[in-house]
């Protein structure tokens, strides 16, 4: 599998993710929360490979045509949200960290 860093559109942002065949990986839980929050499918939470943490977890989302440009409006700090939806999603996201092993 030929895993290739997210390049986002700023180029003074650093990458936040990988993506793979028709997935994108990230371990930044903001983001996961964001995109969650956003529509984006969470496919699973996978263990984070040589760390400690047994809490630390990478999220695999489906890829999309919104996808990228999701990110942009996350990477330029100009989302909007409503708030009670967004804490479901950042509570929906606890729960895989905790409950994925």
């Amino acid at each position: 599998m030929t895993f290739q860093n997210f390049k986002p559109k700023y180029n003074n942002s650093r990458p936040r993710g990988i993506s793979e065949e028709g997935f994108f990986k990230t371990a930044d839980f903001v983001l996961s929360v964001f995109l969650l929050y956003s529509g984006i499918e969470l496919v699973k939470a996978e263990a984070y490979p040589d760390d400690k943490n047994p809490n630390r977890k990478y999220f695999v989302f489906k890829k999309t045509e919104q996808l990228e440009e999701i990110m942009n409006h996350y990477i330029a700090d100009d989302p909007t949200v409503k708030l009670r939806k967004f804490m479901t999603a950042q509570k929906e996201i606890k729960t895989l960290i905790y409950e994925t092993k």
